[in-house]
């Protein structure tokens, strides 16, 4: 976990690309290239928003449900992303 962690946190100061396998609530693994946001923790859980490029929008991602992720030579623009605003919306 401490591994995603820190992969996921360089990412996202470094607004680096990662490509991310991910385990849905049934059991299906889909593949994607996302653009980390924020790491927050909630409800005992620790959760990533990110814009995901399969879906074209932006996504909160269960840490527990990753079951890869590596960084990729892409990077993406600098954002101003507020875990404030977010939840505000």
């Amino acid at each position: 976990m401490n591994d995603t962690f820190n992969l996921i946190e360089n990412s996202i100061v470094n607004f680096q690309v990662l490509f991310l396998k991910y385990k849905n609530g049934t059991g299906v693994v889909s593949e994607r290239d996302i653009k980390p946001l924020a790491l927050f923790f909630e409800q005992n859980e620790w959760k990533m928003i990110a814009f995901c490029q399969l879906r074209r929008k932006t996504r909160t991602f269960l840490l527990y449900r990753v079951e890869s992720l590596e960084a990729t030579e892409k990077d993406f623009a600098p954002n101003q992303f507020s875990l404030k605003e977010h939840f505000r919306n």
